[in-house]
């Protein structure tokens, strides 16, 4: 894919003129490698002080349990960053990530993007982004939290959905996830996650068709 294409759509890039990005890319030390399926982008233990972006594809993060079993706690899409935390926190990795597809990465070099030209327009443009960037992650993990600290599972799916619908201002919303992808972001077992929703929605608490959810009930008539 063209880099010129994806580039300007990505969310880290947003708002920095095109004539100066082939300049920033250069200064940030930007290179893109692609990898095939099953290949791994990082392992448990591995230095990081580069993150990447997805130009094209698709990349599982997975986490191995004290079992020995191995979990996927996350997806990285096209346009999405990867491993930015552990860039910025000089740290290892924690999490192995694995293509999922055949799938071109953009790698950025931390420190040269915070150290490099701080005072062009561009790089003033590309800190912000970040931010951004990162305080929407933060928000993100901490409203999962806020999910998974339920006792039962009935009480996680019902604080995630409650959530949605208050975001959209609406009882009827669309979420991001298919079944197994709610069932790894509320850490549940699918079938057990397919159980719960077919009783929620035998007791008309809700209605669901794939990942379009209606609320029935008001949260203070559902019972948990």
């Amino acid at each position: 894919m063209e880099r010129k294409k994806w580039v300007r759509n990505c969310p880290l890039f947003r708002g920095i003129p095109e004539e100066e990005m082939e300049i920033l890319l250069k200064r940030i030390k930007a290179c893109t490698r692609i990898y095939q399926k099953d290949e791994i982008l990082l392992n448990v233990g591995d230095t990081v002080r580069s993150f990447g972006i997805v130009a094209s594809g698709e990349l599982f993060v997975m986490k191995e349990e004290y079992s020995g079993s191995t979990a996927m706690v996350a997806q990285i899409l096209s346009g999405e960053l990867f491993a930015e935390a552990f860039a910025a926190g000089e740290a290892c990795a924690t999490v192995t990530v694995m293509a999922a597809d055949k799938t071109e990465v953009l790698w950025i070099d931390y420190r040269a993007m915070t150290e490099t030209c701080p005072d062009s327009p561009a790089h003033k443009i590309l800190m912000k982004n970040m931010m951004q960037i990162l305080a929407r992650k933060n928000l993100f993990l901490t409203g999962r939290i806020s999910h998974l600290s339920r006792r039962t599972l009935r009480e996680k799916v019902l604080s995630y959905l409650s959530e949605q619908a208050l975001k959209e201002g609406k009882k009827s919303f669309e979420i991001p996830f298919d079944r197994q992808g709610l069932a790894d972001y509320l850490a549940a077992d699918r079938s057990a996650l397919s159980a719960v929703l077919g009783k929620l929605k035998k007791e008309g608490v809700l209605s669901f068709r794939k990942n379009q959810f209606e609320l029935l009930k008001e949260e203070e008539q559902i019972k948990i």
